[in-house]
């Protein structure tokens, strides 16, 4: 459904894409991959303190302990709600095809790395310059197991600015 409206909305011109093959292709995907993670910081948060937790979101937290599939155990109403941002965000701006390509593959490594049930990375790797502020295996395993904390997506940034990261 999103990405039968997000063709329409490419036919009609709405949404558009450049195709240069540049330096702007890693700006575009910092952006999107930034911006992203604030929306859906802020709708995951918005989620888990309203009622909606219990209609919708709740069934992606039936089990504490996560695994790679669980990345797609949700509820159609919230796969749409991200699916919308999503088009929100692509249709403010011309961004480069590639860095979109990039982005949602990006996305998917993230959200499996997220329920991997088990932490590919060593503590020292995950404390270094590169890897401290990205949402880790064990950052979103511990949300899991605590639901009042650790809403990030790709990032812990937010959860650090806004007093929700739980290391």
């Amino acid at each position: 459904m999103i990405t039968f409206a997000g063709f329409k909305l490419w036919q009609t011109g709405a949404l558009t894409f450049r195709f240069d093959i540049n330096w702007i292709i890693v700006i575009d995907f910092a952006f999107l991959f930034i911006a992203m993670d604030l929306a859906m910081y802020v709708l995951h948060y918005c989620i888990h303190h309203s009622a909606i937790y219990n209609t919708i979101h709740k069934f992606h937290h039936y089990y504490s302990h996560p695994k790679p599939i669980d990345l797609f155990v949700l509820h159609p109403l919230e796969t749409v709600s991200f699916g919308l941002l999503w088009l929100c965000i692509i249709s403010v701006y011309a961004f480069n095809f590639y860095a979109v390509i990039i982005y949602l593959t990006a996305n998917v490594v993230f959200g499996i790395a997220g329920h991997l049930g088990t932490e590919p990375l060593s503590d020292r790797a995950r404390n270094s310059i590169w890897f401290k502020y990205l949402g880790s295996s064990t950052f979103h395993h511990n949300h899991h197991t605590d639901i009042t904390y650790n809403y990030g997506f790709y990032t812990n940034i937010w959860d650090r600015l806004f007093k929700t990261y739980k290391p």
